[in-house]
């Protein structure tokens, strides 16, 4: 799979797959899944193209959004996906305050000469979102590629939307969430140094160093795996010990090695319980003992 970063010349006659795609949900893979039928049966290239930084951080930077992936995590996901490249066209405030149809010829028709573009139902492009879908259609009429705006997915009574799995996520209704996703919730982050608290409970753990702009789901015990080792995440400040810092750490049981220094990528698949406050050490132990045990159910591929 090829990743561009965009720039004149690096993909022409494709279809394309066009969004933020931030989470990769399902909603996102009937879109790109679409697109792709239409590239094979046609015998033409498939590509998404996808924005960084994800706009809203530059449009509208005090809302503080926080992301369900990290561009490498959204890059990762569609490529399991199978298209045959990713797009990262830079966005900023200059970009922003184009026109859309100034938009629309620069990026698709000037630089990629598309041929086919597949959509959201909600998607809007240009200086205060004023291009609709109706006027990319009219923009494709007019410079040659067909507009294709696939409908929105329904899940659980729920429109499919990057903002309703952030909803899900920050509240703690991490079993919807994932079923909107479609995927496990990863997270990423470099292993630093923490306190040690964890090996001199008998559970040695890796504290992750997130990055600023990705949500982290709700304080509780998670469920995980990296790569096919199963594990258990502790998202939070670790009440029972005063004056802890907010923190995320991964205990792999039976694993005694340095990972500091090193990045992990944990899948986050359940949600096992909130954190909690023991009255003393030996109960948190037990409590530690019993979420490792609840991991022998867990079905990891």
């Amino acid at each position: 799979m090829k990743i561009i970063k965009f720039k004149n010349g690096t993909a022409k006659n494709i279809v394309l797959a066009l969004g933020n795609f931030d989470g990769v949900h399902v909603g996102h893979q009937k879109l790109i899944g679409s697109a792709l039928k239409y590239a094979r049966e046609n015998k033409l290239p498939c590509f998404a193209m996808t924005f960084d930084p994800h706009p809203q951080e530059i449009v509208s930077p005090g809302r503080g959004l926080c992301l369900l992936t990290t561009l490498p995590e959204r890059i990762e996901l569609m490529r399991r996906l199978g298209v045959d490249g990713v797009i990262i066209k830079e966005f900023s405030r200059k970009i922003s305050r184009l026109m859309p149809e100034i938009f629309i010829y620069d990026f698709l028709v000037k630089h990629l000469k598309v041929r086919k573009v597949f959509i959201g139902y909600d998607f809007a492009f240009g200086h205060k979102r004023a291009g609709t879908i109706s006027t990319l259609k009219k923009l494709g009429e007019k410079y040659g590629f067909a507009v294709n705006a696939v409908k929105p997915v329904m899940a659980h009574g729920h429109i499919v939307k990057s903002s309703t799995i952030r909803d899900m996520l920050a509240k703690g209704d991490f079993g919807k969430a994932i079923k909107l996703l479609g995927h496990p919730y990863t997270v990423t982050g470099l292993v630093v140094k923490g306190v040690g608290r964890g090996k001199k409970l008998g559970f040695p753990t890796a504290n992750l160093n997130i990055a600023a702009d990705k949500l982290v789901p709700a304080h509780g015990v998670y469920a995980g795996k990296i790569g096919r080792k199963k594990c258990v995440i502790n998202i939070g400040s670790r009440p029972t010990f005063a004056e802890e810092k907010f923190a995320v750490e991964v205990h792999i049981p039976g694993f005694h090695g340095n990972l500091r220094g090193t990045v992990l990528q944990v899948d986050l698949l359940k949600r096992l319980r909130d954190e909690i406050h023991f009255a003393d050490v030996d109960k948190l132990k037990q409590q530690i003992r019993y979420d490792i045990e609840n991991l022998k159910s867990l079905t990891v591929s």
